[in-house]
């Protein structure tokens, strides 16, 4: 397995933002030994409040089209939407990123994905 997993994090220890409110996605690429930190991509956060735009949404997917995966602690139906539009699959948990990259490692979701 070589995975690329995007995260919203903003200490870069607990999943802890909303898909459409990071201002930044850690990248982690997921190996079958493991996983490792690769970089930090910038971003522009699509939501205020209970609104958000398209566009920005789209745009956040276009940021992070080489990973397969984001993980964020919620992601609305319009982002999930923009991401299914790039491949990407969406999942929602809290903890750490370490035991959510851990979980995506030892399941059966990227089996298929290329």
């Amino acid at each position: 397995m070589d995975v690329k997993i995007a995260v919203a994090s903003s200490d870069g220890t607990t999943i802890n933002e909303h898909f459409g409110r990071t201002r930044a996605f850690r990248i982690y690429q997921l190996h079958d030994q493991g996983h490792e930190f690769l970089e930090l991509r910038e971003n522009t956060p699509a939501c205020a409040g209970q609104q958000h735009d398209d566009d920005v949404l789209d745009r956040a997917a276009r940021l992070i089209s080489d990973c397969r995966g984001v993980v964020a602690a919620q992601v609305g139906p319009g982002a999930i939407d923009a991401l299914i539009g790039h491949r990407i699959l969406a999942f929602t948990m809290g903890g750490t990123i370490d035991d959510a990259m851990e979980a995506l490692r030892a399941s059966k979701r990227f089996t298929y994905i290329k």
